[in-house]
């Protein structure tokens, strides 16, 4: 992937710059990423069809943030509309996407700028410096025509001209060792290294300029369980070592549980529920997030049958009149048919469900497959869990 790649105008009718769009803080902002009521739509007119819906999420710095949920819930559509690199018809109907990105002269200071209606010029400033992605398919995002060793130094030559050859030499060697691979990998061509090697390279061009946010579209999904655990392996021992934070994609909620601080589960575009990891996984709040837990067989324990979810995700183009979820939940209500619960705060300001089943006037009590207590003593962070 060349540096131009990952430059292309990819929103169609932006909306223009605005002077209040980039704003130097007196102090650096607890969130690195902060997306407010933020919707995507593919086409226009009567033929729209709203991909991403009033989305409002928050990262802070050095965390982690899993988006799960089954293919076509709008994982992808969000993080490339969010990084305007969402190809046409793909267009932003509503909201800001504020990046707060690290002062390089003063740590303490950090700059926002709004990615929905920042210039082309702005938008070239912050990739890669600030915000890099790692593509879901490493073979299909790496030039086949070009050496390993020509993608980091395009990278490396158009984002640090003020660096000679021999230097963007050993800094390509030095970032293929951070991800464990020999430096004799720059000669290689793509189709000469397997899955695995494919996405380390991948996840070393990503932190080739230091960013503040890394985003990882689905990066272990063509892998094997052994490579799988390795590549995850390596994110934790790099955002320990550099601090930068991360949005990672995946419709396995078990993997997210060993990697994110938080996570949100999407559904026909929509944020259903959001909460911390472990918290999730131990006590599921929505009716859909309890199946995509229970479509994993569990590794350990009783063996029992899996149930999945029955019936497959709804047709963006005619979604149900109430909630999203109705003709699938087997919790379902008939207030559920009519009216579309909003994501609501439940127990703690950080955690959210959108679910009538936790309404304080439900004609229902919740399942006790919702209403779980978290276990405590699995609450630590997930880099500790990984150590021990």
């Amino acid at each position: 992937m060349s540096a131009d790649t990952f430059d292309i105008q990819a929103v169609s009718d932006p909306l223009e710059p605005r002077d209040s769009d980039v704003v130097v803080a007196n102090e650096r902002s607890e969130f690195v990423l902060e997306v407010t009521n933020f919707s995507v739509d593919y086409g226009v007119g009567d033929n729209m069809v709203r991909a991403v819906n009033d989305v409002t999420l928050h990262l802070r710095r050095s965390k982690v943030l899993g988006i799960a949920g089954e293919s076509g819930s709008g994982k992808s559509t969000l993080v490339y509309a969010m990084t305007r690199l969402l190809r046409a018809p793909g267009v932003i109907s509503a909201g800001d996407v504020i990046l707060n990105v690290t002062n390089p002269d003063n740590e303490t200071e950090s700059t926002s700028v709004n990615l929905v209606t920042a210039s082309e010029k702005e938008l070239r400033k912050v990739r890669w410096s600030h915000v890099s992605i790692v593509l879901q398919s490493a073979l299909s995002a790496l030039n086949p025509v070009l050496r390993v060793g020509r993608e980091f130094d395009e990278v490396l030559k158009t984002h640090r001209p003020d660096m000679s050859k021999v230097q963007r030499r050993s800094r390509a060697a030095e970032l293929l060792a951070m991800v464990g691979l020999n430096e004799d990998r720059l000669v290689r061509f793509p189709h000469e290294l397997s899955g695995g090697q494919r996405q380390r390279i991948m996840i070393a061009l990503a932190l080739a300029l230091d960013p503040d946010l890394v985003i990882m579209d689905e990066p272990t999904t063509a892998l094997d369980v052994v490579t799988q655990r390795e590549i995850i392996s390596e994110l934790h021992h790099l955002r320990s070592r550099f601090g930068f934070a991360m949005i990672f994609i995946t419709h396995d909620l078990s993997l997210l549980v060993e990697l994110a601080d938080e996570i949100v589960v999407m559904y026909a575009g929509e944020i259903v529920e959001r909460a911390g990891a472990r918290e999730l996984y131990d006590a599921p709040r929505h009716p859909y997030t309890l199946g995509l837990l229970n479509s994993f067989p569990p590794l350990h324990g009783q063996r029992r049958e899996l149930t999945g979810i029955p019936g497959s995700p709804p047709d963006l183009s005619d979604l149900p009149q109430g909630c999203n979820f109705y003709p699938r939940c087997p919790f379902r209500m008939a207030r559920c048919e009519h009216e579309a619960p909003a994501l609501t705060s439940i127990e703690n300001a950080d955690r959210g469900v959108a679910c009538w089943l936790h309404s304080p006037d439900s004609p229902i009590a919740v399942p006790v497959e919702l209403s779980r207590t978290a276990n405590p003593a699995r609450n630590s962070a997930p880099a500790e869990r990984s150590r021990s």
